[in-house]
């Protein structure tokens, strides 16, 4: 390491890495700063009894030939190296809802056939929600690796419009309401808040095709270090940024936890925005700017329960499956303790082999930071019987659970581990140990919207705070932040034609 580069990058989890992916192809002298010893954020993997277990980023969408994700990993040379595999076309993601039960399709027209199944007598409404959902879609440039007409994201109708109303407005049968919206645990849905943009580009980025990664999500972490490196950039592990440092008036570098000083013409934040201005000196920044970024709310956290079976007693499923102890999708995050979880959202992860039986599963359900609040300031591994305790009974309420549906998990759990809102907060470095980032507000969507420049000239913001969050969305925000650098248009250029 000198102390000299062009772009510091702070945090390596997706938006940084693509960004360092891309500048570093463009010549730019980078360097990325991780802070834990694992690069990828949501990406890393974990290894748990033989078993291979992603952290956050548990599928892909829109990975098919020619479609959006296809075009983006070709761009980074990352395609070739990947392994996934495709879900089940017919299903790949089960629902059941109170006593009803869904499967998502993959392709709008069988998913519109698949509804009006199910609600013969609501195939108008049906058909005019799925024209939405494509009209949507089909219109955000970026996300269809367009220029942007209109760069400016306020003028955006769909922002300012909610999901909640919007659905009810298309039908008022609630049971149709709650399957078009089940899918909103990929995004913390709210049926207060949530606006229709982030309902529509989510929906139609995993129903335009769904695949699971086979040996886990690190494995996209790892192709992009490894372009990375051979383009001349470096990423420092175990190396956390404390501070941003200012020559005059001028953010010239950062500081590290070891008191070294490296400086950088630019830096690009890939930590919480509320955490980056933590690291900027007083007096630095405009206190209104500080102040609308430390006090955005963000999204619910989650309980993951991570479990090895004996062998041959529980069936791979090449589709996830979703379950609502209520018939309404929505009631699930204003849960109180008493009657947790209200959902959870089991898979299995795809392997080389065996693909008739897995020995691993896991299991997520939606929890408040509020619930382990009072174990924050203990460090991990060092939080006592009680906390302990805690985790046991509600991994064991979980499994019991779950066994209702899958009859197969009773008798043959031979381990689990578990991982709290403490975990996501301190591997993931989100406030709360946020899912998905900031909570998007269709009722005031510029207070929660983070743009990719700030204030200073030369600091930036990459992530799941830019946009949208998930592998196509925080994709998307280091494309617009290098755009900034490098120019989007010429990045559109290249992306298509590669």
């Amino acid at each position: 390491m000198t102390d000299q580069y062009d772009i510091l990058i702070v945090g390596s989890g997706l938006g940084g890495l693509v960004s360092a992916n891309i500048l570093s192809r463009k010549g730019y002298r980078i360097a990325v700063f991780e802070k834990n010893n694992t690069i990828g954020g949501t990406l890393q993997n974990f290894k748990f009894s033989d078993c291979t277990f992603s952290t956050g980023m548990h599928y892909l969408g829109s990975l098919d030939d020619g479609q959006v994700l296809y075009k983006l990993f070709r761009y980074l040379k990352i395609f070739d190296g990947l392994k996934v595999k495709r879900m089940d076309e017919h299903g790949f993601d089960r629902f059941r809802i109170g006593t009803k039960e869904y499967a998502y399709p993959m392709s709008w027209a069988w998913f519109k056939e698949k509804m009006s199944a199910y609600y013969p007598a609501e195939t108008e409404a049906i058909s005019k929600y799925v024209s939405l959902m494509k009209d949507i879609a089909g219109s955000q440039d970026i996300y269809n690796l367009r220029l942007p007409v209109n760069g400016d994201i306020r003028t955006n109708p769909y922002l300012k419009t909610g999901i909640y109303p919007a659905i009810r407005k298309i039908t008022s049968n609630k049971n149709l309401q709650n399957a078009l919206c089940a899918l909103n645990f990929v995004y913390a849905g709210d049926k207060k808040t949530s606006p229709l943009y982030t309902h529509a580009l989510i929906n139609n980025y995993y129903v335009q095709s769904a695949y699971k990664f086979v040996g886990g999500s690190g494995q996209i972490a790892g192709l992009l270090s490894q372009n990375i490196q051979e383009q001349g950039g470096e990423i420092h592990t175990n190396t956390e940024v404390t501070r941003y440092v200012f020559d005059d008036d001028k953010l010239s570098g950062v500081k590290l936890k070891d008191g070294t000083v490296i400086h950088g013409e630019r830096i690009i934040s890939n930590v919480h925005p509320a955490k980056t201005m933590e690291m900027i000196p007083e007096g630095r920044i405009r206190k209104s700017f500080r102040s609308r970024l430390t006090t955005i709310p963000y999204t619910i956290s989650v309980f993951g329960l991570h479990l090895k079976l004996k062998p041959k007693t529980f069936p791979s499923m090449n589709y996830n499956y979703h379950w609502y102890k209520n018939d309404d999708v929505w009631a699930v995050s204003s849960y109180n303790p008493g009657s947790w979880p209200g959902y959870y959202f089991l898979y299995t992860p795809a392997t080389t082999h065996d693909d008739c039986y897995t020995n691993c599963v896991s299991i997520y359900a939606y929890m408040k930071y509020e619930e382990v609040k009072q174990w924050e300031a203990w460090p991990s591994g060092r939080r006592g019987t009680v906390y302990k305790e805690w985790k046991q009974k509600k991994a064991e309420k979980l499994i019991a659970l779950a066994a209702r549906s899958f009859p197969s998990l009773k008798g043959n759990v031979v381990e689990w581990t578990a991982t709290t809102p403490l975990t996501y907060r301190n591997y993931i470095g989100t406030p709360g140990g946020a899912m998905y980032g900031t909570l998007r507000d269709y009722h005031n969507p510029m207070a929660s919207y983070v743009f990719p420049r700030t204030k200073l000239p030369n600091l930036f913001f990459t992530g799941q705070n830019i946009n949208l969050h998930g592998m196509l969305g925080v994709s998307i925000s280091a494309l617009l932040t290098c755009g900034e650098i490098v120019g989007l248009e010429t990045l559109i250029k290249e992306i298509n034609e590669a």
